[in-house]
């Protein structure tokens, strides 16, 4: 009997929770599907990978997400991913209102393969009421380049004229402001350049023995820097030519 009443109030608890999630203004993100960018903020910190919820507030936003999964038949496990993200612009939300999408869930690896070339979603509210154009729309982005291992999907929209990003300051005007810990923080933009100008052209020097730091050198020489953030290296790999981009993931797949 007493286990009886738990699994009650533990079903009703869930379902308490479940309310208060849809209550909230944001973004269910579907399942198969990461989060890219919010509003051009990557690691956007109002994500619940628990929940998959986005928080957002009332007014326009945009959200990027690409497919991306682990599937199986029988015994036979495979990674899919698509080429290509999903960007969807949501014109006004309302407080209280949630967005999300539905498509033909994959069963297998076969339709997950031919789901992620095609990527038709249909926009809806938390209620199953598909969007108008009016309320949210959306569109896949594709590139020149094709596949590449990394790709920089705010550069991209920028370049496009189609990136939302309200809260971007350009790097000369950003101040320190204090994170939840008390630490003075300042956050430089993924699309700030590097030294005195974009970077071109850009290889990888050998490292030796007595090299405590990765080096780089542009190819006309002259050593860039001596320490190198991982948006500087996704900046230098993407200005990179296909064989030196070819060289370099060989470099990595061997180490």
């Amino acid at each position: 009997m007493l286990s009886k009443k738990i699994k009650v109030s533990l079903i009703a608890l869930a379902a308490v929770f479940s309310v208060q999630a849809y209550a909230d203004s944001g973004f269910k993100v579907p399942v198969h599907y990461n989060v890219e960018l919010v509003d051009g903020i990557e690691d956007y910190s109002g994500y619940s990978r628990f929940s998959r919820m986005i928080e957002l507030g009332s007014g326009k936003h945009q959200v990027v997400l690409s497919f991306k999964d682990t599937f199986k038949d029988g015994k036979d496990t495979k990674l899919v991913q698509s080429v290509n993200p999903v960007v969807i612009n949501i014109e006004d939300l309302k407080k209280d209102q949630v967005v999300t999408f539905k498509y033909k869930l994959p069963s297998s690896i076969d339709q997950a393969q031919r789901y992620a070339e095609q990527q038709k979603i249909t926009l809806t509210d938390s209620n199953g009421r598909e969007l108008n154009k009016s309320e949210a729309s959306y569109f896949v982005l594709t590139s020149d380049r094709g596949f590449t291992l990394m790709r920089d999907y705010k550069a991209e929209l920028t370049s496009l004229g189609r990136l939302y990003a309200p809260t971007d300051v350009p790097d000369a005007q950003r101040g320190i402001t204090m994170t939840k810990y008390g630490t003075p923080t300042i956050r430089a933009s993924s699309t700030g350049s590097y030294g005195s100008g974009p970077a071109q052209g850009l290889t990888m020097e050998p490292m030796s023995s007595s090299t405590s730091a990765m080096s780089t050198s542009a190819v006309g020489g002259g050593v860039v820097g001596s320490s190198v953030t991982y948006n500087e290296l996704v900046n230098m790999y993407n200005s990179a030519d296909d064989a030196t981009k070819l060289k370099f993931v060989k470099y990595v797949m061997s180490h």
